[in-house]
Formats: C-alpha cells, sequence, structure tokens
C-alpha cells in the first residue's frame, strides 16, 4: 500500500510540474461538433462488464466521460483505421488501444502527415479496476502498445517510478485526479526530419508536428476513469475537470484544422 507520505509529496511534484504547462484555456463552445473517432480498449463507451445481451438491449451505461463525448462532439467508436482516409475526421483520438493492426498503424501516420490530427493518452502503467478474469478480450489493456507508432516518431513511453501513486493535476485551472504518470522521452536517435516534437509538463505532453499534421501525447489515461473524480462530476460529467482537459486538447486541434482550410 502507498504511504500517505508519498501521496501528498507526488502530488504536489505534479502541481508544480504540470501546472507550468502553457497551453491556453479553452472557452466553453466550438462552432460546430468535430468529427471523431476513437480507438480504446478502456470500458467507455458501454460501461464496466457489459455483456452482449446488455448492448443489444441498449441497457448497457456508457462511461460518464464519453457520456460527455457524445454530448459535445460527433464521436463513433471505430475497431479499425481502414477508412480512414475516406472518412477523414476532424480528429481521431487513441485512448488506451489494444494492440493496433500494422496496417492501421501505418494508415494513420500516413494521414496526419497529410494533414489530420490525433490525441493519443498511453499509459505505461494502468490502474483501472476490473472484475473481469485477466484473459478477458473486454479488459483495458495494462500497458500501452503504441510503441512502433511512437518510436516512428522519435519518442518512447516510460514508466516514472512508484508510477502507482495518486497524484492531483493542473492545466490552467483544470484540475483532476489520476494514479501515477509517465513520460515521453526522446529516443537518442531521434525522428526523421517531418516530425518535431516539444515536450510540456515534465514530459508528460508531447506537442508534435507531423508533416503537415499534428498530434498531442499524453502519458496516462487514468484520469478518463470516472472513479477518480469528485461525485459531483460523475453526476455531472460537465463539471469534470478531466472532461476539459481534453476539450483544451480538441479545441486545439480542431481550431489549428479549422484555420488550415
Amino acid at each position: 500500500m502507498t504511504a500517505p507520505w508519498q501521496t501528498v509529496t507526488s502530488a504536489i511534484a505534479a502541481l508544480l510540474l504540470l501546472s507550468q504547462c502553457t497551453a491556453k484555456s479553452p472557452s466553453e463552445s466550438l462552432e460546430g461538433k468535430p468529427r471523431i473517432q476513437l480507438m480504446t480498449s478502456l470500458p467507455l463507451v458501454w460501461g464496466d462488464d457489459a455483456s452482449m445481451e446488455m448492448i443489444l438491449s441498449g441497457e448497457s451505461d456508457p462511461a460518464p466521460i464519453y457520456r460527455y463525448w457524445q454530448a459535445r462532439y460527433d464521436i463513433a467508436a471505430v475497431d479499425s483505421l481502414e477508412k480512414l482516409a475516406q472518412d477523414d475526421p476532424d480528429i481521431v483520438i487513441l485512448a488506451q488501444p489494444r494492440a493496433m493492426d500494422p496496417a492501421d498503424l501505418t494508415i494513420l501516420d500516413a494521414w496526419v502527415r497529410l494533414g489530420g490530427s490525433v490525441i493519443i493518452f498511453t499509459d505505461p502503467d494502468l490502474v483501472w479496476p476490473s472484475e473481469l478474469p485477466i484473459a478477458d478480450p473486454r479488459r483495458p489493456l495494462a500497458s500501452g502498445l503504441l510503441s512502433p507508432l511512437l518510436g516512428h516518431w522519435g519518442l518512447e513511453l516510460v514508466a516514472a517510478e512508484k508510477n502507482r501513486v495518486a497524484v492531483d493535476l493542473s492545466f490552467d485551472g483544470y484540475s483532476f485526479a489520476t494514479r501515477g504518470i509517465g513520460k515521453l522521452v526522446p529516443l537518442p536517435d531521434g525522428a526523421d526530419p517531418d516530425v518535431r516534437c516539444k515536450g510540456s509538463a515534465a514530459d508528460f505532453i508531447m506537442q508534435c508536428s507531423v508533416g503537415l499534421g499534428q498530434a498531442s501525447i499524453i502519458a496516462d489515461a487514468d484520469f478518463l476513469n470516472a472513479m477518480f473524480w469528485p461525485e459531483s462530476a460523475r453526476r455531472s460529467p460537465q463539471k469534470s475537470g478531466a472532461g476539459r482537459f481534453v476539450d483544451s486538447l480538441v479545441r486545439d486541434h480542431f481550431v489549428a484544422d479549422e484555420k488550415e482550410k
């Protein structure tokens, strides 16, 4: 069990480091709903422990963060990026996705380089309680498996020491809790000249230009879990600092994409 002093120390350190993030706070609305495709292993779309019968009958309960996204965005969960170029959404979100087919990784990389936008939440040591058996495919992926893509962009995801310690993060007034955070570090050999990444908030976030497109990479996914939110935010997800942090990322990508057009 984590000692209380470890939790407090880590929370203070995180606040001191991450409050230096320079992203601008978004306003509460966007002109139009961004079209988003989501790939995830997290129980966001159907909720925890949803059976096929519950899904087919409409009795499944989406996670609070997904209900929030449904209200704000034109969002669709997908299992493949085969039709990505054809669909051409405004943004792709990868939230601790399952091991992706090499073809999907190639499609995504090419799409971003031609001007696409991707937001990636990848956790080196996910702390997402589940009562499902270890081998059950519905369980969230315990560790991010995007090394081929990140490595292609000259980055490596690493776990922080004592990674499961509770931390409280703050970004321009949007505060939320999580269970440990990873880091994104540049590989010694670097990336190709078409990829330029800038780290912020103690390398918890990497903002990359990839060809003509852009990628925001965040070394955590636990903060999407409403069990770490205040009760008021679980009841009303629009009050969630975690949700509004994602809003800020979406806004940055969506506005940049609109300017390019």
